[in-house]
């Protein structure tokens, strides 16, 4: 019986702890979820939403442990809805460095009137809605 506790609590903890899929914006039903397909090159990641034409800075990314996003890891930002419904287009700043020095911004991806989230792919090629509703 002693035997069976800790074994109970671990894997009680692997399931509390969300082992699977990372969580895309769709999953949460709001905001946006960016996966990276970089090749492992960026260490910090800034969303840039647009309102009706205008910059606004938003969230601040990095890893706990100051490593770089790696291909196929989700960012999800959390946007709240109202923030969001006046968003009409978002960018990403990234940075090899983790203090986000030296950033460079990715063109501005327009977002469709309407939408709740949105995820993309940030790939070389750039930023690229690949859902949204």
């Amino acid at each position: 019986m002693k035997k069976l506790v800790p074994a109970a609590l671990a894997a009680m903890m692997l399931m509390l702890s969300g082992c699977g899929a990372p969580k895309t914006a769709a999953d949460h039903g709001s905001g946006l979820s960016v996966e990276m397909q970089t090749g492992g090159q960026y260490r910090h990641v800034q969303l840039i939403r647009y309102e009706n034409g205008e910059k606004v800075p938003g969230e601040n990314v990095v890893n706990a442990d100051g490593s770089q996003f790696k291909d196929g890891e989700v960012i999800w930002f959390d946007v709240q809805p109202g923030e969001w419904k006046e968003t009409t287009a978002f960018a990403l700043s990234v940075s090899t460095d983790g203090t986000g020095v030296g950033a460079r911004q990715t063109k501005p991806v327009e977002l469709e009137e309407g939408k709740d989230w949105a995820h993309a792919v940030f790939s070389d090629d750039g930023l690229i809605i690949e859902e949204a509703d």
